[in-house]
């Protein structure tokens, strides 16, 4: 053990990282308190790491029985003169220990580190994970919430800087308003709101009143996001069986990204308060792409929200109205499901008929409508000319979509949603659909 004293009996520790101010630790009511600052509130599982590796910290081998400058083997060499991080230690009876920490060794497979102990001609390695800790800034010690967001109550987000998106939620889905209006792809947002979730934050820096914004490149941030949560109630059961709910308000948060640190990581404004954060959980904001997130087969709204299908093409035109009806079991019955809620299936009608068609019908062709998407992306800045070919329209209660089909080359279509192309399909799966309209 190069430490081999119980953390109990430490009174100090002086941590001191290369590339950061060193920070002195007291022991305070059987803790560890910032010399100092002994009333600001230190991150707990920060301390506890701390502490252990304080209390056990093993060499992983004997290196060097000592050092040799003849031969080039100087503490230098090694990383220790100046060490990328001092340890040191004064325990309860005064005795002092002093721990280098210097360059990670070649070994990827268990990372270690070289290190010394000041008296000691000996050189050793650790474990990268037994002494990781004394490499974060002061700040990194420095207790604050983790922000915590329910991505399934958003329901508008908002992008401007370096990056320019907007998408607002509808019972039908998402869908972008910025930079163009395009419906978005169920699975590609749910992964944006998973990442929304999983947002964490590594150090606290302070608040905007005790910093320089202008030095962390957030008096004009790259990038500004807006999360918007409209007011909801939240409901479910408690533990007795018995159902509860409760308001949630509307809120809304601001994200500001500025400068990179450096380290991989990026300065940001959170709630008023500045943070640096890992760019593996932050900074995806900075490269977003919209067209990332494009819905690529339009035709997606579910039967149960669907009112009305119309198809024109060459001088014809159909349509289809849509609706749910309850579903009645061989005794005439109202069937329902094991939880007793009632049970419906989908009526079609075609437009002016006073008779309901085939159902069945209507639903293989509407599925072949929902697996239609783009076999290949249109070239930049591509604009739609002349008449489309074909028109495929749905409606529910509170959109509408329509879906052009125009003559992009021999043997394809480019495929505009709204208004706007993004992708060309097959002539021939248009067709297709043309012609096995029910």
């Amino acid at each position: 053990m190069l430490l081999a004293r119980p953390s109990e009996e430490i009174a100090s520790v002086l941590v001191a990282p290369k590339d950061s101010a060193a920070y002195p630790l007291l022991r305070k009511d059987g803790g560890f308190v910032l010399e100092g600052q002994e009333d600001a509130p230190l991150r707990e599982s920060v301390m506890e790491e701390i502490v252990l590796s304080l209390g056990k910290v093993p060499a992983e081998a004997v290196v060097l029985p000592e050092l040799n400058a003849e031969q080039g083997l100087t503490a230098a060499a090694f990383g220790l003169e100046p060490p990328r991080a001092r340890v040191e230690i004064t325990y309860q009876d005064g005795e002092k220990a002093e721990l280098l920490l210097g360059d990670l060794t070649a070994n990827e497979e268990t990372p270690q580190r070289y290190c010394m102990l000041t008296g000691d001609p000996k050189l050793y390695t650790i474990l990268e994970a037994d002494c990781e800790v004394f490499f974060h800034e002061m700040e990194y010690l420095r207790d604050f919430e983790q922000p915590k967001i329910d991505a399934s109550l958003l329901d508008r987000i908002d992008v401007t800087g370096s990056v320019v998106w907007s998408a607002a939620y509808t019972p039908s889905g998402w869908q972008m308003e910025a930079p163009f209006a395009y419906p978005l792809s169920v699975q590609r947002m749910d992964a944006l709101l998973n990442r929304i979730e999983s947002m964490g934050f590594e150090t606290y820096l302070g608040g905007p009143e005790a910093l320089d914004l202008a030095a962390y490149g957030l008096d004009a941030p790259e990038v500004t996001v807006r999360l918007t949560q409209a007011a909801t109630v939240i409901s479910g059961g408690t533990e007795d069986g018995r159902q509860v709910s409760f308001p949630v308000a509307a809120r809304e948060y601001t994200l500001r990204l500025g400068a990179e640190t450096g380290k991989s990581g990026v300065y940001l404004l959170w709630e008023g308060k500045v943070y640096k954060a890992s760019n593996f959980l932050l900074g995806f904001w900075k490269t977003l792409n919209p067209r990332d997130l494009v819905l690529l087969n339009p035709v997606n709204f579910q039967v149960n929200n669907l009112d009305e299908v119309r198809l024109a093409a060459s001088g014809m035109s159909k349509a289809y109205e849509v609706r749910m009806v309850e579903s009645v079991t061989e005794n005439n019955q109202i069937a329902t499901d094991e939880y007793g809620q009632t049970l419906y299936d989908m009526a079609v009608r075609r437009a002016g008929e006073t008779e309901d068609m085939d159902a069945e019908a209507f639903a293989a062709w509407y599925r072949q409508l929902a697996a239609l998407s783009g076999d290949g992306t249109l070239p930049e800045g591509f604009a739609l000319s002349g008449e489309s070919r074909a028109t495929i329209t749905l409606k529910n209660s509170h959109l509408t979509r329509t879906v052009d089909f125009y003559s992009f080359d021999a043997l394809h279509d480019a495929m505009a949603v709204d208004g706007v192309a993004l992708f060309y399909v097959q002539k021939e799966r248009v067709d297709q659909l043309i012609a096995s309209a029910p």
